[in-house]
Order: C-alpha cells, then structure tokens, then sequence
C-alpha cells in the first residue's frame, strides 16, 4: 500500500512539473492577455497548479481533504489542472499552428474535466463511507463529448479496474495491455507525420511526459470508484445533498 501511495504521488509529480514546464512554453512573448481564449487557458493553469500544489502540501502536512464537498472541490480542481495541463500537451504538438477557442477548450475540456474530477472526488467520499456507488465507475465517459478522448479514457477507465485489484489476475493483465493502445497510437501518429525528430528535443521530451503522466494521473483516479469501501471519521459527516 505504501509502495502504491508513493509511486501515485511521483505519477502526479511528475505530471505537475511537466505541466509547469509546458505552461511556461506556451506564454507568448507578448505576455497573458486574460480577454483571449489562450490568455485565459494559461492563466487557468498556472492557478490550478497552483491550487493542486496548495492540496498536496495540505496532504504532507496531515489535513488533506475529508469532507464530502472538500472532496468534491479537490476533485474539481484536480479536473481543471489535469484537463488545462493535457490542452497544453494539445498546444505543443500543434506548434505555430495551435489554435485556443472558447467553446473547444473551456467547453469540451475544461468543463467536462471539472465535472468528471467533482463526481470523483464524491465518489471517494461514498467510499469512505462504506456506501460506494458502481456507476459513478461511468463517470470518465463524459469526456466522450469529444469522441476522440476515448482513445485516453477507455485504456485509463481499464488500467483503473485493474489497479483496484477487480477481477481475477489474467483478466487484470489484458485490462493492462489496454494501456498500450495510447502509447502505440502516439508513437504511430508522430512516426507517420514525421515528428520523431520534434520528438527527440527538448520540448517533444517534455509533451510526451505529460501526455503518458496525464494518463496515469487519470488511471489512478479512475480506479477510485472500483475500490474497496473503507470507512473512516468521514461517515460522521454528511455526503452532498445526502445525509451520512
């Protein structure tokens, strides 16, 4: 358990600083203007880093989340950062050619990653409580307003059942091999437009980490609504919108 806890926190490390890394890339020299779609994405995800960093230092100091609607808020904040950060890894591989749209980036990415983190986060209280709710396991299928997204969703939704330890040990290790299928797509797509030498610099190096760290922050949170009820001093409190 302490193993997993730890390897968990290096996952989201890692897709924290490459996150930073690629937000700092992407301001242009001109500087943030707030009143532009690309102005107003950046400034969503340094704060939401921000926000994140703020919750991880909580957790170090022992008064992390408990709540439901705490949950429910670190959740939502998780979303934001994590949808903001894979927006960026979209931004680098488009290049000069990247375009930031209102409704594209706040409407079918930012918003359903607010609404996905959220349900998760409730779904972490219900399984404290010990009254888990199997179909908030559906809850990552909301990023399928973009259908492309199921290409990351449908391996992390898998890897997530598996690393719950559901099912038996054959069956885990196929819902493993799922998380190939990502990994395979990218490297096919940048070998078929030529990029592998975009890839090899700096800045390739640094998308690639955030894309393949994005997906593991999101398998583990996948793996939320798969795991064992645990109760603990949250059933003391009430649920959102439901008593304890």
């Amino acid at each position: 358990m302490a193993r997993s806890v730890v390897l968990g926190g290096a996952v989201c490390a890692l897709a924290w600083v490459a996150a930073v890394l690629t937000a700092l890339a992407a301001v242009p020299p001109e500087g943030l203007a707030l009143d532009s779609p690309r102005g107003a994405w950046l400034a969503v995800l340094f704060v939401s880093l921000l926000a994140v960093a703020g919750l991880a230092v909580l957790g170090l100091a022992g008064a992390p989340p408990r709540s439901g609607r705490q949950l429910v808020v670190a959740g939502v904040v998780g979303g934001i950062a994590w949808g903001a950060a894979m927006r960026g890894f979209m931004a680098t591989v488009a290049g000069r050619e990247s375009v930031v749209s209102w409704l594209g980036t706040f409407g079918f990415l930012l918003l359903p990653s607010a609404v996905v983190g959220g349900l998760l986060g409730y779904a972490e209280h219900r399984r404290r409580l010990g009254r888990p709710r199997r179909r908030l396991t559906l809850v990552p299928l909301i990023f399928a307003v973009d259908p492309s997204a199921l290409l990351l969703v449908l391996p992390a939704m898998a890897g997530g059942w598996a690393l719950a330890g559901s099912g038996t040990r054959a069956r885990r290790r196929l819902a493993w091999s799922a998380m190939i299928v990502p990994v395979a797509a990218f490297l096919v797509i940048v070998a078929l437009v030529g990029d592998i030498p975009r890839l090899l610099t700096p800045a390739g190096v640094v998308a690639a980490v955030l894309l393949f760290s994005c997906l593991a922050v999101l398998t583990l949170a996948c793996s939320i609504p798969y795991r064992d009820a645990a109760r603990d001093d949250a059933k003391t409190r009430s649920t959102v919108g439901v008593d304890g």
